[in-house]
């Protein structure tokens, strides 16, 4: 005898036939489960299941905090990535993005096409070009002239890019009222760089809320990765140790909590750490680190969005969507109030 379909499976079907039918060449929202469920009369749990399997066939994307979207009928054929060359090969974030967009982009059947920074005039890709890292002006208006750039870096001055970004100022903000509420009050932050902003806009976020509870900061300017955290330990250990440091990355942190360790100073005992990117290194070490996750997938998410939005529109478009950093609380910091 014929077993009858799975209910999720004819659930799928059923979905599949009205996407069909309401796929347009933009994104288009679908009712809510709790609609669907009273709609297909059945349980949010196998509307749920439908929804996830479609969603892994990329005829559906969920949009954190949005809701659930159609993908446009209408296709990109191709999605052009440029990283600046200050990317390295081994950079755990952008790693992360470049299979996060690969692997929904495959959903999609869009093709990922990777461009040298230095590609000639001429020779320049199509739009849409996806900018991964810093880009100088120069670069900038030489790209624009192809059509309409993407970038997952901030341009505060510039309003001819597409820009999805973290809040890099929030971050460091919100990792200085974390260590503050903890009961710190003696801090140290291990800065990079100026010119790269999202180290920039940190050390500026943190910098502000400890100016607002009048909370003086030591700061060390390093290379952002293990070796520049590494020697900035060796710095700490001339002086009196501050009880909570804010690495503006992992590495960073990683390295400094290495230094501080090899020299016997107990984490977070004697000194609480926090760092950012959310790296697989930081659930590994002991103790683990306290850190801030950046989400590549709802980053890619909010990407392709934008560029369904504006693909084949005659002029350049101006958009900003920032997004929030979630803190993942471990070990390495610890609560003086206690």
């Amino acid at each position: 005898m014929q077993k009858s379909p799975l209910i999720k499976e004819r659930l799928v079907e059923q979905l599949r036939v009205q996407i069909q039918s309401l796929q347009k060449d933009q994104l288009v929202k679908i009712p809510s489960e709790r609609d669907l469920s009273e709609n297909f009369e059945a349980s949010r749990v196998s509307v749920r299941a439908a929804i996830k399997t479609l969603v892994q066939e990329g005829l559906l994307v969920q949009l954190r905090g949005k809701g659930t979207y159609i993908v446009p009928a209408v296709l990109l054929d191709t999605l052009y990535v440029m990283c600046s060359s200050d990317i390295k090969g081994n950079d755990p974030y952008y790693t992360n993005f470049l299979v996060e967009i690969t692997n929904l982009a495959a959903k999609q059947a869009i093709k990922i096409s990777m461009v040298h920074p230095d590609l000639p005039r001429e020779a320049a890709p199509t739009s849409p070009l996806i900018l991964i890292g810093q880009m100088d002006d120069e670069q900038l208006d030489r790209l624009k002239t192809t059509g309409q750039l993407f970038s997952i870096q901030r341009y505060a001055h510039r309003e001819d890019i597409i820009q999805i970004y973290f809040d890099d100022f929030r971050i460091g903000s919100k990792a200085a009222k974390t260590l503050y509420d903890a009961g710190h009050r003696s801090f140290t932050l291990l800065a990079g760089p100026d010119k790269y902003d999202s180290s920039r806009l940190r050390k500026q976020g943190f910098l502000a809320y400890c100016q607002s509870k009048d909370t003086q900061v030591q700061i060390i300017t390093e290379k952002m990765n293990w070796e520049g955290g590494r020697r900035a330990a060796d710095l700490l250990l001339t002086a009196e140790l501050p009880n909570a440091i804010f690495a503006v990355n992992d590495w960073m942190a990683a390295g400094c909590m290495q230094g501080l360790r090899e020299n016997g100073r107990a984490i977070p005992e004697e000194v609480s750490i926090i760092g950012c990117d959310d790296i697989p290194l930081a659930a590994q070490i002991s103790p683990r680190l306290t850190t801030f996750s950046l989400d590549a997938k709802h980053l890619v998410e909010e990407l392709l969005s934008a560029i369904h939005r504006h693909h084949e529109q005659t002029s350049i478009s101006q958009e900003q969507i920032i997004l929030s950093a979630a803190l993942i609380s471990r070990e390495s910091v610890s609560n003086m109030k206690h």
